[in-house]
């Protein structure tokens, strides 16, 4: 029994991948858990990731609500994360 489908004639271009193509191809690596970190606490407090590093920095402090949210989600204190220095020099 033959096959009546016509076979057409394939060009490069209906298998040969583009640069771009093998590139979006690749596996997205895992990220570094600190990045990570900081990117979800970013995200919890709608605010920069350059913020939240300054928060871990200890150069800034967050505001009440967002210390609230960052313990909540961390499961620590807030006094515990975020202690309160004894004394401003």
């Amino acid at each position: 029994m033959a096959n009546s489908k016509k076979v057409e004639k394939m060009t490069c271009t209906d298998y040969c991948p583009t640069f771009g193509d093998v590139y979006r191809a690749l596996p997205e690596p895992p990220k570094a858990p600190k990045q990570a970190f900081v990117e979800e606490i970013a995200q919890l407090c709608m605010c920069s990731q350059q913020t939240v590093r300054m928060w871990i920095q200890g150069t800034q402090r967050p505001d009440a609500l967002k210390r609230k949210l960052i313990a909540e989600r961390l499961g620590y204190s807030e006094e515990q994360l975020f202690p309160t220095p004894l004394c401003d020099q």
